[in-house]
């Protein structure tokens, strides 16, 4: 899908007020705005989702001022708003005592909690599930740790039902949940619905069918990579132009990739696309991956992997990734020695990925490259077995950044394709 807008709504012809309502910015807005624009902006089909888009963002929206902006007729304007209110998209606000004379017009704003969608990500060996609505604010979460590496695939799935009802039995009576998406790490099937393996965390958990928990939810569901999600709501929220080729690496628990070309995230058939931590990279004595496979990239530079030697020098460190990362940042006197080598196989892999695919920008993200002194060990060392000056299939110098530290674009990423078929169903 393409992730940059294609049109803007039309050019307003009046001014917004200066005074602002505070109004909460939404992600994703101007993607769940391109559906309302495929006959033309001033097309009678979408006219309903135009305006709701258009109180969604930020500043003071009236009926009077979205008359003027759009060109329609006020009783026009009054009738799609009403059908937004009864609908439960939109409410009024009365606006803050002034000292104009008059009577001060009422104020529209979206009911950003009459739409959630239920969020299953993965962080190191724990689920997490999670209800956001349209916002992307959290309305509950449930977490289970699951470091049992013998569980299986049934078990996965009785817990992960069971945090669905729970996240259900907990949401606001207001809030219509519209479909459960989960973003998940390792080899994923987003056609068939299907996590056909979770890798390093639970080697026996293949082949999870995600549609069996739809039909006892209830509930309409979709699967994605978690580094797509991710890498979808970063596009987005940065407003990257559209022929940018952008290559999102994660180096954490494990190492995955994950590539988006002019503003399309690519994907295979079968999922595998990206699994850049399970390709064999030279190292002595022969080291078994958790995938199964020997002398996997995770094998010398996945935090799984990295464990044993690290406590041997800081015994208490802990394995979570969000933990691992506070620890890093925590502890200043951190030995860099113990990541020598695995920095040294990141940055080869770094250098292979863009030789294969030429991106314009690497991001990376996970608890390693949060850390300053990491991060730019991380682009030294790539730069070595890279020089800008030599990349003559790119003839360019790739720009390296390290995302933002949390699972909010994760989140936002794996929530947006049921809240704009929501929002499409609704407002049409």
């Amino acid at each position: 899908m393409n992730q940059q807008t294609g049109q803007q709504i039309r050019q307003r012809t009046h001014e917004r007020a200066p005074q602002e309502t505070h109004k909460q910015t939404i992600p994703m807005l101007d993607l769940y705005a391109e559906q309302f624009l495929a006959d033309g902006p001033d097309s009678i089909k979408g006219r309903r989702g135009r305006l709701f888009i258009e109180i969604c963002r930020p500043g003071r929206v009236t009926r009077k001022q979205l008359a003027a902006d759009f060109a329609i007729r006020p009783g026009t304007v009054s009738r799609l708003v009403l059908d937004l209110i009864e609908a439960g998209l939109v409410e009024e606000k009365r606006p803050p005592a002034s000292h104009q004379k008059g009577r001060p017009e009422i104020l529209l704003q979206p009911v950003l909690d009459r739409l959630g969608v239920i969020v299953f990500f993965v962080v190191s060996q724990s689920i997490h599930a999670t209800l956001v609505d349209l916002g992307g604010n959290e309305l509950c979460r449930q977490v289970r740790n699951v470091q049992a590496d013998n569980i299986t695939t049934r078990e996965v799935e009785e817990i992960i039902l069971g945090m669905a009802l729970q996240i259900q039995s907990r949401a606001p009576r207001r809030t219509e949940i519209v479909g459960l998406s989960f973003s998940l790490p390792g080899v994923v099937d987003e056609t068939r619905n299907l996590w056909v393996i979770a890798t390093s965390r639970w080697p026996r958990v293949n082949n999870l069918d995600i549609s069996v928990l739809a039909r006892q939810l209830g509930l309409r569901t979709i699967v994605n990579k978690h580094l797509n999600c991710e890498l979808r709501a970063r596009i987005a929220r940065r407003g990257e132009p559209e022929n940018t080729n952008i290559l999102s690496i994660h180096w954490g628990h494990g190492i995955g990739s994950s590539f988006s070309m002019n503003g399309t995230t690519l994907v295979s058939g079968n999922g595998g696309f990206g699994e850049i931590g399970h390709v064999q990279v030279h190292c002595q004595p022969e080291t078994r991956c958790m995938c199964g496979l020997a002398n996997c990239l995770e094998t010398q530079a996945a935090l799984w992997a990295l464990l044993p030697a690290i406590r041997a020098r800081y015994p208490q460190v802990p394995e979570d990734e969000w933990q691992f990362e506070a620890f890093l940042k925590e502890t200043e006197d951190f030995d860099m020695n113990l990541l020598d080598n695995a920095i040294g196989h990141m940055a080869r892999a770094m250098r292979t990925l863009t030789l294969l695919l030429s991106p314009d920008q690497i991001v990376l993200t996970g608890p390693f490259v949060q850390r300053t002194d990491i991060f730019e060990t991380l682009c030294r060392r790539f730069r070595d077995v890279l020089p800008s000056d030599s990349n003559v299939f790119s003839r360019q110098s790739v720009t390296v950044v390290a995302a933002r530290a949390g699972t909010e674009d994760e989140i936002v990423g794996a929530a947006y394709p049921l809240f704009a078929d929501a929002i499409a169903r609704i407002c049409n």
